[in-house]
């Protein structure tokens, strides 16, 4: 319905300042709600296919890498290997144990023995209880995902302090991602303790007062925005039924003689009831525009009436739209699969998924090769006189 807006029915050399802001904040949102359903889509396409495809390649990955430990303990305890190589070895082993302790896709059994594992080259303690074993397996287990937790925080402290305008190494304190409103209260607090700062060692008596009395100034804009974004909320309720009433009024299909103009408004009057029905203020208020478009006068004064208001609640809805879109992309590690840029499109997360995929299929492959080469002991020989070996990993 973006043909429901004032230009329908005034040139936009007629329309107020709070008539133009209203249509501009109407293409807005529609343009976000369309980006939103865009990234929805492209994250639902990822994760159906990361179930199907990534998630299995994941698990053969693991069992792949359990066999390697499984195997190099094995020539460990019942080969005989030269002191200098056995360093080497069990440097390997200990990075193996390590990555698959607590791994969920392991059968009790291969746990178990990475237990086993893990407690010989201490990576937990031996004679820990059964707690503390479960507390020290955990968090081996959760380092890949602590690496992705802190790439994500990091994206978002990008993001805050690109719209703040300050360095991303002045959010010195950390983020709980479950709760950005205490973050974000950190953040006001050392603003104002660098601004009370500021004013008291920076400035002279004088240039005190004239902050002060600008900051004062700022801070009723704020306050009074609020208010007003309040009493907008409170009217909206309120209005719901008010235009609605309105609408009906001036469509009557039933008195229509025009078959054609009656289908056409009786279409109107059902979008307006379903409107109603969802409490949906923005397309009841396009609506009530449009049915006025014929009477001048009328649709003037319906377009100023209380638009300011309406227009914070707009306003509000594109925040939240931009938000939901954020939370999204930044719900991805971009920097560890190799994206750098500064904006994203929903085309980026399909390319990022292709290139996860790519990834992990390098790594089954490379590693279902070394599994046959240690499965021969003399060739594994060879490979421990290399330094790389206890680290080749990627």
């Amino acid at each position: 319905m973006s043909n429901l807006d004032l230009s329908i029915y005034q040139t936009s050399e007629k329309l107020s300042a709070q008539q133009k802001k209203f249509n501009r904040l109407l293409e807005k949102i529609e343009q976000l709600q369309m980006v939103l359903a865009d990234w929805q889509q492209a994250q639902k396409q990822v994760q159906e296919d990361a179930r199907d495809e990534l998630l299995p390649l994941y698990r053969q990955w693991h069992h792949v890498l359990f066999a390697q430990l499984e195997t190099l303990w094995q020539y460990k305890n019942t080969h005989k290997i030269a002191k200098t190589y056995l360093v080497r070895l069990d440097e390997k082993i200990s990075i193996l144990a390590s990555q698959l302790l607590n791994n969920p896709n392991l059968s009790e059994q291969q746990h178990e023995l990475t237990l086993i594992i893990a407690q010989h080259y201490e990576l937990i303690e031996e004679s820990a209880d059964a707690e503390e074993v479960s507390s020290h397996v955990n968090d081996h287990s959760h380092q890949a995902h602590d690496a992705d937790e802190m790439m994500q925080k990091q994206a978002i402290k990008e993001m805050i302090a690109d719209q703040i305008g300050i360095p991303v190494a002045w959010l010195d304190f950390d983020l709980d991602l479950n709760n950005l409103d205490a973050f974000m209260e950190k953040v006001k607090d050392k603003l104002d303790r660098e601004e009370a700062n500021f004013i008291q060692n920076q400035l002279n008596e004088d240039e005190r007062d004239e902050y002060q009395k600008f900051a004062e100034k700022e801070k009723k804009k704020i306050l009074k925005k609020q208010t007003q974004l309040e009493e907008a909320k409170k009217m909206a309720g309120q209005s719901l039924k008010s235009i609605y009433s309105k609408i009906a009024a001036l469509i009557h299909p039933d008195r229509e003689q025009d078959e054609q103009k009656r289908i056409e408004k009786t279409e109107l009057l059902q979008q307006a009831n379903a409107a109603l029905e969802e409490k949906d203020l923005l397309t009841l208020l396009k609506l009530r525009v449009f049915t006025a478009q014929g009477d001048q006068e009328q649709a003037t004064k319906i377009a100023n009436e209380h638009l300011k208001s309406y227009n914070l609640l707009l306003e509000e809805q594109v925040e939240k739209l931009q938000f939901e879109i954020d939370d999204i992309i930044y719900s991805f590690d971009w920097i560890g699969s190799g994206f750098y840029k500064q904006r994203f499109k929903p085309v980026d997360l399909i390319k990022k998924y292709q290139r996860d995929l790519a990834d992990i299929q390098a790594k089954l492959l490379r590693d279902e090769k070394r599994l046959n080469d240690y499965k021969d002991f003399d060739y594994l020989k060879i490979l421990l006189k290399s330094r790389a070996f206890s680290w080749s990993f990627e």
